[in-house]
């Protein structure tokens, strides 16, 4: 249930109202990462042709950089629904933030309003010296920072993976930037929140009290930073539940 993408990027035709499902990717996955979960979705009988798998960069450098909507204007109907995982979902909630999205919904999978820690206020998100050491190991080895990223969070081989050093530098930046905890004490769209209780990646302490509790939902699951993947079964079902019944159901 998205209004569409607004200040001139997509119009409000869309798809008439036919339910339609944009998917983000997380750092250094390409949109691919979204294959099985695609795949599974078909083979249940949901419509190809309503799914676009987004790549997180482009998504960042329209919302950072102003460059063009990432997005057909098809996906800018009112019946749309936007996920986005790890950098993609914090990345969507700042395009909310910015006002250059304005949805009905979003599900946000792996990623809270604000990433870094917080001494001041107390927020509870990831050391900054932590987030320093990841982007100066991106510099000296992509490679090997990937292979430490991935054996440390249990995310698995086999994905197709961006290894430019800007690229990759330029998504934590981006990650690090991020900080939408004012914006969801007055959001005026919903937002399910679907995280793992165990991930090592998110705050310690549950950010409810930031939102506003009437317009967002919270699913906490077991599985840490590998939703897409160990929880594969539980998207596919709100993709699909979404398809045939639209998203009020969701």
């Amino acid at each position: 249930m998205i209004d569409g993408l607004v200040e001139g990027c997509c119009d409000d035709s869309g798809l008439k109202g036919r339910p339609s499902i944009v998917l983000v990717s997380g750092w250094s996955f390409d949109s691919s990462m979204w294959r099985n979960l695609v795949e599974g979705y078909v083979a249940r009988g949901g419509d190809p042709s309503v799914i676009h798998c987004l790549d997180w960069l482009d998504l960042g450098h329209w919302i950072f950089d102003g460059t063009d909507c990432p997005v057909a204007k098809k996906y800018s109907g009112k019946n749309v629904l936007w996920l986005g995982w790890s950098l993609g979902g914090a990345l969507i909630l700042e395009a909310l933030g910015r006002k250059k999205l304005s949805p009905h919904l979003s599900v946000i999978l792996s990623a809270s309003p604000r990433f870094l820690q917080d001494t001041a206020t107390g927020w509870q998100g990831m050391p900054e010296k932590n987030w320093q050491a990841l982007r100066r190991q991106v510099g000296r080895s992509p490679e090997a920072a990937l292979a430490g990223f991935d054996a440390w969070l249990g995310l698995p081989a086999g994905c197709n993976r961006q290894q430019d050093v800007i690229a990759l530098q330029q998504g934590l930046d981006w990650l690090a930037a991020v900080d939408q905890r004012a914006s969801l004490g007055r959001a005026t769209t919903p937002i399910h929140w679907v995280f793992g209780s165990d991930d090592p990646l998110l705050p310690t302490q549950p950010w409810a009290d930031v939102c506003d509790s009437e317009r967002q939902l919270f699913t906490p699951l077991a599985g840490g930073h590998a939703l897409p993947w160990r929880h594969e079964d539980y998207l596919m079902n709100l993709l699909l539940t979404f398809s045939a019944r639209g998203i009020e159901n969701v």
